[in-house]
């Protein structure tokens, strides 16, 4: 098991979000983007199951607004998820460090 840590950093207004990794759904609503700091929403997702080649499958979504992204995560190389919402996207990517926000 591990952990991962998903930043949902700038583009968020008042959004429903969730994120599944396996049969677990995290959700979160009325994100909202700070702009001071860059960020809108931390979530610490505890005891996420790996496959056999050591990585989860995070999906991340904002219903109301119909995005969607998924992305293949290895927590011992990248355990930092960051999220923004740009042009209308998903730009999900994948970090080795802990973000340095505003």
């Amino acid at each position: 098991m591990a952990e991962l840590h998903v930043y949902l950093e700038n583009g968020f207004d008042h959004d429903l979000v969730t994120i599944s990794v396996d049969s677990e759904e995290h959700t979160k609503s009325d994100v909202s983007t700070r702009y001071q700091v860059g960020l809108a929403a931390l979530v610490e997702l505890a005891g996420v199951e790996l496959d056999a080649a050591g990585t989860a499958v995070v999906r991340i979504a904002l219903p109301e607004r119909g995005l969607a992204a998924e992305t293949t995560v290895d927590p011992a190389a990248t355990p930092y998820v960051r999220v923004d919402v740009t042009d209308g996207q998903l730009d999900v990517r994948l970090d080795s460090s802990q973000p340095r926000l505003a």
